[in-house]
């Protein structure tokens, strides 16, 4: 299971004290299986099918006999003509399950090839 360092604590001090968060959670999925760590840098603004940047998605809405774009919360938009979500009309994602898809590939490309996907790297 690979999981993100968000959360955890790693590297992170609040207020003069060391940050305890995540440990619990940690600790029970240890109980049951193998657990990785691995960075979320990016992984909730990148689509999972093309890499590139992912937007907020908007609708179009009438308030008060006035029509606004607002945006929808938890959903990410892949606008990159060329993606294959795109061109199958399923370009709208739902930002935690893109995230946890990225998360994934970016936790098995360190595992298995030593190094972070490009996309998800803060040296690239």
């Amino acid at each position: 299971m690979l999981i993100g360092d968000a959360g955890t604590g790693i590297g992170s001090r609040i207020g003069g004290h060391v940050r305890r968060g995540g440990k619990k959670m940690r600790e029970e999925h240890m109980k049951h299986t193998v657990v990785g760590i691995t960075s979320e840098y990016r992984t909730s603004q990148t689509c999972a099918v093309c890499f590139q940047q992912l937007h907020q998605a908007r609708y179009r809405r009438t308030i008060n006999g006035e029509e606004r774009i607002v945006n929808v919360h938890g959903a990410m938009e892949c606008q990159n003509p060329d993606c294959p979500s795109f061109l199958q009309g399923r370009s709208i994602k739902p930002r935690d399950v893109n995230a946890a898809m990225n998360i994934a590939m970016a936790g098995a490309s360190t595992l298995l090839h030593n190094r972070e996907l490009p996309p998800f790297s803060r040296s690239a």
